[in-house]
């Protein structure tokens, strides 16, 4: 790492730190600060650059809903992973405008689960694996798994991101793939589930999965009028969300397989949210944006994730004039519906 790299990352940590809850703590964490700059008048400058960030960003912990628990979140990542965490502040963090910006980027991009997996990816990089049972998969950028396999079960905890699964025959020990919203067990062989924010996404690309509402979610969230558990075919595809299944899709299982292995994202009504969530996994830089406010914009197309991510966004920009991608330093996009569309 250069002397660049090393200001940066120890400049997003002050940064963090002087976030602090706790008054005592936060007098505490000032005093050292200025210890720090006393000592190093030559980082002045970049710290500088940080402070002047726009009203746009000052407004983002707000829109974000962003509090204390998300910054304890942080802190916690911070002190029980803090060698990768440092790798990624060196290369990302010092642009980041705005005190609990960073904190949200944190907790929203770099989970501590992510860290504890089983079987993770990183940014824009993919990974086949074979499992101890003999299943082959594949997960893409920025995924991570864990596994809970016993004498009865083989469980996949799809943490985030995607995965491309080929199921090994077992009779006796089902294949379930688990996300926030729902079980999915496989009742045959290829299928590809997308872990979204709010929701997952099955596409059967032969044989039969059984999806049903996961059992972990809370009583209240759980819908009581509608189906909890359905088969899912070959050429078929299912969103899972909160409020139950819906409607089954009919997807092309070779267009699927093909725009898997070339990267892209095939989107067909997909929320801008969730292809804004997926596009995140892919590139350096990161794009803030409110997750409920843009859902209801819906996206059509191929997008190739290989291409670069500025001419993406003027694709976006040009098919839906209504949204705006402001550039805030060299790694932060941040998108939003124009004020006069609302």
């Amino acid at each position: 790492m250069d002397n660049t790299q090393n200001i940066q990352r120890d400049i997003a940590l002050w940064v963090i730190r002087l976030n602090c809850d706790d008054p005592v703590a936060r007098l505490q964490v000032q005093q050292e600060f200025e210890q720090w700059k006393a000592e190093h008048p030559e980082y002045l400058d970049y710290f500088e650059e940080l402070k002047n960030f726009n009203t746009e960003m000052q407004n983002l912990p707000h829109q974000h809903h962003i509090n204390a628990q998300t910054i304890q979140h942080t802190f916690q990542a911070i002190e029980k992973e803090q060698p990768k965490i440092l790798e990624i502040l060196g290369k990302t963090t010092f642009i980041l405008a705005g005190i609990s910006c960073i904190g949200y980027l944190f907790y929203a991009y770099f989970p501590l689960q992510y860290y504890t997996a089983d079987y993770r990816t990183g940014i824009a990089e993919s990974r086949n694996l074979t499992l101890p049972d003999g299943s082959k998969i594949t997960l893409s950028a920025k995924s991570a798994i864990k596994l809970d396999y016993s004498t009865r079960e083989r469980r996949i905890h799809l943490i985030q991101g995607d995965i491309y699964i080929d199921v090994a025959k077992d009779k006796t020990r089902p294949l379930v793939v688990q996300t926030a919203q729902a079980d999915f067990q496989a009742l045959g062989t290829q299928f590809i589930v997308n872990r979204y924010p709010t929701r997952s996404t099955l596409s059967m690309l032969h044989s039969e999965v059984k999806v049903s509402l996961n059992n972990d979610l809370p009583q209240q969230a759980k819908p009581s009028q509608t189906q909890q558990s359905q088969v899912i075919r070959m050429g078929e595809q299912i969103q899972v969300n909160q409020q139950g299944l819906g409607k089954v899709e009919h997807i092309n299982p070779a267009s699927v397989k093909i725009a898997w292995q070339q990267h892209q994202i095939l989107a067909n009504d997909l929320p801008l949210s969730d292809l804004l969530s997926r596009l995140n996994a892919y590139y350096d830089s990161y794009i803030i944006f409110d997750q409920e406010g843009l859902s209801d914009i819906k996206v059509t197309g191929v997008i190739n994730t290989q291409q670069d991510l500025n001419a993406t966004l003027r694709l976006l920009k040009t098919q839906y004039p209504q949204i705006d991608f402001i550039q805030v330093g060299k790694f932060v996009t941040y998108a939003r519906i124009k004020k006069s569309a609302l």
